[in-house]
């Protein structure tokens, strides 16, 4: 299994960089999108949908909305409005996963997991990534190095060293040492990204605390589809990439980063 995470990842990471780089915006959006869609044929299979017309109908109504997301990425304050709405809604996940870790959760984890709550993970996400794509690529590949980074340490560190758990009645495997790995990770990549862009020196350290609640913003969204996950009894989200499961399984963190992260720039780093 290690050996087909390391393959996949060594295979998917340069594909997404040389895509994001050098394709028309057009193009790399389409690819993108077809992941939103095979995500969100994940997320109704993670609420226990077992209808396949159901789950293509519910990825076909969120391939109009995104599609709707990327005719209005012109409206710039309307993008940044929905990323709000998303730390609202990570907000009260994160409360939601707390309640879980506690066996609280009960009669409540059907306002966890619905349909609804899957426009709020996946739209603001892509509105995020669609924004980052047409007004800055190099800050979007800085995203997906901080949370790649911050993933894997977390990851390895975790499986080595890790021995207080983080959240066992979620994710047993994660741990509090494999989160600080991560953080310390992605805050050295984060130093890295602000002297490479030369960010001005008063918008340096704000750069650096944006990166790291986006980091910790990517844990809570790993938390919570965790937590989904144990509700219905799976392991994966799905079978789609090898070593990792499904691509929520891989997106998991990006989905709750990349508000966090564009809304951050948006309204605090970039006006520094």
């Amino acid at each position: 299994m290690l050996n087909s995470r390391v393959i996949t990842a060594g295979l998917l990471a340069p594909t997404v960089v040389v895509g994001v780089y050098f394709l028309p915006v057009e193009q790399i959006a389409a690819l993108l999108g077809i992941f939103l869609v095979i995500a969100a044929w994940e997320w109704s299979g993670l609420l226990g949908w077992q209808r396949p017309i159901a789950r293509v109908a519910y990825g076909a109504f969120v391939a109009l909305l995104a599609f709707v997301v990327w005719r209005w990425r012109a409206a710039e304050a309307w993008s940044s409005t929905l990323h709000l709405l998303a730390l609202a809604w990570w907000s009260t996940a994160l409360l939601f996963v707390v309640a879980a870790q506690r066996q609280r959760l009960g009669k409540y984890v059907s306002f966890a997991s619905n349909g609804a709550t899957g426009l709020m993970v996946l739209l603001p996400a892509w509105s995020a990534i669609i924004w980052l794509l047409t007004t800055d690529r190099t800050m979007l590949l800085s995203l997906f190095a901080l949370i790649w980074i911050a993933d894997s340490a977390a990851f390895y560190c975790g499986r080595r060293w890790g021995r207080r758990r983080l959240a066992s009645n979620v994710s047993p495997g994660k741990s509090w040492e494999g989160v600080a790995a991560g953080l310390g990770f992605g805050a050295v990549c984060a130093v890295v990204i602000s002297y490479a862009t030369q960010r001005p020196v008063g918008a340096q350290i704000p750069f650096i605390a944006l990166a790291m609640a986006a980091i910790i913003a990517s844990v809570v969204g790993d938390l919570f589809e965790s937590m989904l996950k144990r509700n219905i009894g799976a392991k994966d989200s799905g079978q789609v990439l090898p070593g990792h499961g499904g691509v929520m399984d891989r997106i998991d963190g990006l989905v709750a980063a990349a508000p966090v992260f564009s809304a951050g720039l948006y309204y605090w780093v970039n006006r520094l």
